[in-house]
């Protein structure tokens, strides 16, 4: 072990390490509940893969907390899956929610990386984003055979290289001209939003359909409807620029109402995807040089911000929501030792 290791570690480790630790308590009921179910023999040792990951991952943190004796998050635990409860999503599901993780986690794993400093730390994490990485590869993979990816979509090859030399190629919401069309750094963004908002329809709609809460279904049919609307909008965006949207994903839905997960989990499942959204839109908005494209991701941040501005409350109300290491309040301790 190197020097450098034994060095405290800084908040951004320890705000990292515990969130990969909850995230990853939560992936692993997924996944095993995923396994009860599961017959795809393609799909399964990917499946197993990803459990067995989640829970080596888990033991390096929580060795790492207990040598700085930091407190081991509860957390996610088998008293939040139910895998006795009847099958929720087709076999499909589990392997587009296998390649959505492994493509958010390896945003996720380098941001992560980038602002840690002490070696095993940054070691860690680079040992998370190749797994990451190699999920994401292996899922795209399996997609491609199956015929089951959305692949992106084609324009024409352009003829020359061009430099933008007029005004009105940020214009987006003039009532006199037309709007441009879309550039390719535009097209990726929409398409990817509407990918993974679809999933968030499928996910939204299983959970809304097994939550014992009404405030949860409620909260999920919310969602569900936003999720609708954010697909409906970007793709109306690339049809106007006669590019194809995504096609929908819901069949993997299917009927039960016997829940797998607990309201507590399916609450925080959801924050993690708000959470995960509003940074690809803050993401596009920047990327974007059209200025309609900019103020729809602007608008659209605000209203899933809104959404889990709520769904917080809900969690804060049921205790569900463990907080986070936090700095000590100097204040507190000054007034109390006075």
């Amino acid at each position: 072990m190197s020097e450098t290791s034994h060095k405290p570690l800084t908040a951004s480790e320890i705000g990292c390490l515990w969130l990969t630790y909850i995230s990853n308590s939560m992936l692993r009921c997924v996944y095993i509940y995923g396994l009860q179910h599961n017959k795809d023999e393609d799909i399964h040792p990917l499946l197993q893969g990803a459990y067995e990951k989640t829970g080596q991952d888990m033991e390096t943190i929580r060795t790492i907390f207990e040598a700085e004796n930091i407190p081991i998050p509860v957390g996610f635990t088998e008293q939040d899956v139910n895998t006795k409860a009847n099958a929720l999503f087709d076999d499909t599901f589990f392997l587009d929610y296998l390649n959505k993780v492994g493509k958010i986690s390896n945003t996720q794993y380098a941001t992560f990386q980038s602002i840690s400093t002490r070696s095993d730390i940054r070691a860690f994490f680079v040992q998370c984003l190749l797994s990451a990485s190699r999920l994401y590869d292996q899922t795209t993979e399996t997609m491609l055979e199956k015929g089951l990816l959305i692949r992106p979509p084609h324009i024409s090859p352009p003829q020359q290289v061009d430099f933008v030399d007029r005004k009105q190629y940020k214009h987006g919401f003039s009532l006199v001209s037309d709007k441009r069309p879309l550039n390719v750094i535009e097209i990726s963004h929409l398409y990817t939003n509407v990918e993974t908002n679809l999933l968030g329809i499928m996910i939204c709609t299983g959970f809304g359909q097994t939550a014992k809460s009404q405030k949860v279904r409620n909260y999920m049919l919310r969602g569900k409807d936003i999720a609708k609307k954010h697909v409906q909008l970007f793709g109306e965006k690339l049809v106007n620029s006669d590019i194809q949207a995504p096609m929908t994903w819901d069949a993997a839905v299917r009927q039960s109402t016997d829940p797998p997960f607990s309201d507590k989990l399916m609450m925080f499942h959801i924050n993690v995807l708000i959470q995960a959204s509003i940074g690809r839109y803050g993401v596009a908005a920047g990327s974007s040089i059209r200025n309609d494209l900019a103020g729809m991701y602007t608008r659209l941040s605000a209203e899933i911000a809104a959404y889990a501005e709520d769904g917080a409350e809900i969690l804060i109300e049921n205790e569900w929501l463990e907080e986070p290491p936090r700095a000590a309040d100097r204040d507190k301790i000054i007034k109390k030792k006075s």
